[in-house]
């Protein structure tokens, strides 16, 4: 497979996309969250129906659909536990002793 201009532009959108998704479970802010959503699923519908002239309602571009929930909401998971690691992490330290 080779590494083209646009698959790296592609796959640079998704990393980025996928920081959102982990940063709004990291602040637990689902509003945002959804926006980021919204966004990712807009793009992926923009791609497949404008860069591989799928139609909206192929099977396969609704399962590319799912899988770009799928993906959101793991990364909004990930970024809630290290939120709450985090924050317990830092509840749990321990002051130096005064001398």
């Amino acid at each position: 497979m080779t590494l083209t201009p646009t698959l790296v532009a592609l796959l640079a959108v998704f990393a980025l996309w996928l920081i959102g998704c982990i940063w709004a479970g990291f602040r637990a802010r689902v509003l945002w969250f959804v926006i980021v959503l919204v966004i990712g699923l807009s793009l992926n519908a923009l791609w497949m129906v404008f860069g591989l002239n799928a139609r909206v309602f192929e099977p396969h571009a609704l399962l590319a659909q799912l899988s770009v929930v799928l993906y959101a909401v793991g990364g909004f998971g990930l970024g809630w536990l290290l939120g709450r690691v985090v924050t317990r992490w830092r509840e749990s330290r321990v002051d130096p002793p005064r001398s």
